[in-house]
């Protein structure tokens, strides 16, 4: 039997009280429990008392255990109700009943209140598209709008700053408001098209985050794609004082802004989608860092996105691995990384089905660029909540949210035997998975979820112990809990990624820098007056022309398109 409803408790609950009440049932209860102490069997017999009585009160039928086998005789007229319905009078004392008791009080009053109760205005407490700001600011900004366009008439690519300023924007906007109003390189702005769309913009949006997402976004869609960001950094490529010397190298652009879509991507971009919901972008840095690139002249300054020495150290270790220059990579380009410092297990992980890279990338087993940028940010600094997630999906290998003991112990395996390979000291997967357990303190023993990880603040010795035995080793000739001291401390220091870009940034410098130190050497020798070329001499000199015209044609090429999730097309 199901179990009953509150209401229908509350009734039965009532008609048995009333029925216990009865004098008839007080007796029989009383004769049972004498029969009982004296040992005797109780009588099921129907008796008087479960039958209908002269004051017309009807037995209850829950004590009705077996028919009579003799119908009761007729009741007196007018004195009881016809046995063929007592319903209708047991209803009608029911109700009667129903009305004296607590119950019933307690249902009037519940009703009483709710007639009396006032309504309640409660104020509007979530704005998702920011607090509105009064009419009259909007009005003041339209003017100055209009103002800007007398003295113009109309509004070229290279014109925008005044009209961005009249908006009360931050100067990179310009690019975002000048498209979202249906500008062209060919087609100027008129006051009609921008006063349309900004009317438009600050009727929905009220805040910065809500208008400039508005700004980015295509017509009817709620998320930014990739190339939503294209415009406006190829402004701050053309404009920074920091970028100003890739004005002669206009084949590095596209590269350096996908750089920084890529690096957008992969902090804002929470649901791995590569579509930013205003959610997500309300709750990143982005407008911060836009106001910054504004007042900060030295772009390196600007860590987030735009450093243009950590695009450098992306570009080269990508360059580096990618040896037929197609701008992909596969499993054995990726392999090569750090000099073989990866598993291939987790490599194999990397190129699998539902892990980090696209289904297209995985199908055709190469990583894109911007799929690169990624994981050099993951590797090199595993204490983000992405890169956490990052390693996380790449070793759940069945998808179910859970890293087991199995998962852990395959990729420990590889581990095991590059040790042994090497003649080091190997510790038992048993010890190992005891220091771990320790190390995240799981909420589920047996099992490591994503929380328990993103918890923890040592999730990065934990990956690197099951598949980067170069950081593995390093971690155990050091103090794990020496970075947890620092985190502690008020001192803001430079995050894993910023301290490896420096670091990397530094030692390429000095590369190129003995490079050509080595090629002026080569160049500067004394020739004594008389001499002169044979036939051996200018074929030398022939084939070293010929070696300088392949090692130009073997430098990056100007123009190279490569595709990211079927969306992004980069020339």
């Amino acid at each position: 039997m199901g179990k009953l409803k509150p209401h229908l408790r509350l009734k039965i609950d009532e008609l048995f009280l009333r029925w216990l009440s009865e004098t008839d049932t007080q007796e029989i209860l009383r004769e049972n429990l004498s029969l009982i102490k004296k040992g005797e069997n109780i009588d099921y017999t129907p008796s008087s008392a479960f039958q209908y009585k002269s004051h017309g009160s009807p037995a209850s039928p829950l004590l009705r255990v077996s028919s009579p086998t003799t119908p009761p005789c007729s009741p007196i007229p007018n004195s009881t109700p016809s046995p063929r319905s007592p319903r209708r009078r047991s209803t009608n004392k029911l109700s009667t009943s129903l009305s004296k008791s607590l119950t019933a009080k307690l249902f009037e009053d519940r009703k009483a209140a709710e007639s009396n109760r006032q309504p309640v205005n409660v104020p509007q407490f979530y704005f998702p598209y920011g607090r509105p700001v009064d009419a009259g600011v909007n009005e003041k900004v339209l003017e100055k709008v209009s103002e800007v366009f007398r003295s113009l008439q109309v509004i070229r690519k290279h014109e925008m700053d005044e009209l961005t300023l009249a908006c009360g924007c931050p100067k990179y906007w310009r690019m975002a408001l000048f498209h979202a109003a249906g500008g062209k390189d060919d087609v100027p702005l008129t006051e009609e098209m921008f006063v349309t769309m900004w009317q438009r913009v600050i009727s929905e949006c009220h805040d910065d985050s809500s208008r400039l997402f508005r700004l980015l976004v295509k017509p009817k869609c709620n998320y930014i794609s990739a190339e939503d960001w294209y415009p406006m950094i190829q402004d701050v490529v053309n404009s920074h004082p920091g970028l100003s010397f890739l004005q002669d190298a206009p084949e590095f652009h596209s590269r350096y802004i996908h750089t920084v879509i890529a690096r957008i991507i992969y902090v804002v971009n929470r649901s791995w989608t590569g579509k930013i919901t205003l959610p997500e972008f309300r709750r990143s840095n982005i407008l911060s860092v836009l106001q910054l690139l504004e007042e900060e002249d030295d772009i390196n300054q600007i860590t987030d996105f735009f450093s243009y020495e950590h695009f450098y150290v992306i570009y080269c270790k990508f360059w580096e691995l990618d040896s037929n220059h197609d701008l992909f990579i596969d499993k054995k380009d990726l392999s090569r990384h750090n000099e073989h410092a990866l598993s291939s297990r987790i490599i194999d992980s990397i190129f699998s089905h539902g892990s980090v890279l696209s289904s297209n990338s995985v199908q055709e087993g190469l990583m894109s660029y911007t799929e690169f940028v990624w994981f050099l940010l993951s590797e090199e600094d595993k204490k983000t909540p992405m890169s956490i997630e990052y390693w996380f999906r790449c070793m759940d290998l069945d998808g179910d949210g859970y890293l087991s003991m199995y998962e852990l112990q395959y990729f420990y395996e590889e581990q095991l035997a590059k040790m042994e390979g090497l003649g080091i000291e190997t510790l038992p997967f048993e010890d190992c998975l005891c220091q771990m357990l320790d190390l995240v303190k799981p909420l589920e023993g047996d099992r490591i979820s994503l929380r328990d990880l993103k918890a923890c603040k040592l999730a990065y010795i934990f990956f690197d112990t099951f598949f980067n035995l170069e950081k593995y080793l390093d971690h155990e000739q050091r103090d794990p809990f020496a970075n947890m001291r620092n985190e502690e401390t008020d001192l803001a220091e430079p995050s894993d990624w910023e301290k490896y870009a420096a670091e990397e940034y530094e030692l390429l410098v000095a590369e190129e820098a003995g490079q050509e130190q080595s090629a002026l050497d080569a160049t500067d020798v004394e020739y004594q007056d008389d001499f002169e070329l044979d036939d051996e001499d200018d074929e030398a000199i022939m084939s070293i022309d010929e070696a300088m015209k392949k090692l130009a044609a073997s430098e990056p090429p100007e123009s190279r398109t490569w595709n990211h999730n079927n969306n992004t097309t980069i020339s």
